[in-house]
């Protein structure tokens, strides 16, 4: 039966917790991450045992995401490693995605396979990256400017798109047919928040026949300005996709301060009335290199 009060607990909490350093890591497997395309490395869990992961580098806590969550009786994230153990047995055919995403550096972000094999566990598992050339630099600085031109070009279509100050302009821009829209508070979803600086004060949303819209009163309560830049929506057991727009009423939002932010999603048609506001998503809202971000899980949209 799994304890979760073990020595070999609170040793991989400890480890996990301190900065890995050539002097001071501990023995235990290595990975080292090449950047390949579909490489996603097998690390082997099993109840009873905690496994510890130390990624080697800064994560972006709040982009750390495992397949099967409810499955696993420990599951911690801090700055640099993840620590789990499922509560029951994963099939040696079984596997459960673990990913991370890198605060900087090449590759920016891995996916891990979990999955499990009688009498194998990894209890430590040392993650590297090489370091970084030339060329990776020159890939990843061009990768960056492709994003901010794209970033550019979406707040030139939000510049050209007409402006909707009035209930005329939004009946003829077509945001709104003779169904109207539909618009509901997300109290709940406001409370699960997650974000160590940024939390929601207010959350409610509105909806169309092939949009839907998330309004978030945010409060930033760290000690540096946030932008919010992009956003992205995630439908239960789907796969992520950006936010047509994020605006705000300001451009950052200052320490101490609250804001509202709106997100724009593309939503399929929905004929139904009752189809607008119902189908969860986690909507994630970030600055412009993903470092800060606001996650709320469960939105209707």
């Amino acid at each position: 039966m799994f304890r979760p009060f073990t020595p070999r607990l609170a040793l991989a909490s400890l480890l996990v917790g301190l900065t890995a350093t050539a002097q001071a890591a501990p023995a235990g497997r290595s990975v080292v991450l090449t950047g390949k395309t579909g490489e996603s490395p097998l690390i082997y869990v099993a109840p009873g045992t905690v496994t510890a992961i130390l990624l080697g580098a800064p994560i972006v806590r709040e982009s750390v995401q495992v397949e099967g969550r409810a499955r696993f009786a420990v599951f911690e994230v801090s700055d640099q490693g993840v620590t789990l153990s499922p509560a029951v047995a994963l099939g040696s055919g079984e596997r459960l995605a673990l990913r991370v995403t890198y605060r900087d550096g090449s590759p920016s972000s891995v996916v891990f396979l979990l999955t499990g094999q009688p009498g194998t566990a990894d209890g430590l598992v040392n993650v590297s990256r090489p370091q970084q050339t030339v060329e990776a630099c020159r890939v990843e600085l061009s990768a960056t400017r492709e994003r901010c031109e794209a970033q550019a070009k979406e707040l030139e279509a939000l510049k050209a798109r007409p402006a909707a100050l009035s209930p005329v302009a939004v009946a003829l821009a077509g945001y709104v047919n003779e169904k109207g829209m539909r618009g509901r508070e997300f109290r709940r979803e406001c409370f699960n928040a997650r974000g160590s600086e940024l939390r929601p004060v207010r959350c409610w949303g509105l909806g169309g026949t092939t949009w839907s819209v998330v309004v978030l009163e945010v409060s930033n309560t760290g000690g540096d300005p946030w932008t919010p830049a992009w956003a992205e929506v995630t439908p239960a057991g789907g796969e992520p996709r950006r936010a047509r727009a994020v605006l705000s009423e300001q451009a950052a939002i200052p320490p101490g301060g609250v804001v509202i932010v709106a997100v724009e999603a593309e939503m399929p048609k929905r004929k139904r009335l009752e189809d607008w506001l119902s189908a969860p998503h986690t909507v994630r809202v970030c600055n412009g290199d993903g470092s800060r971000c606001l996650s709320v899980p469960q939105v209707r949209l």
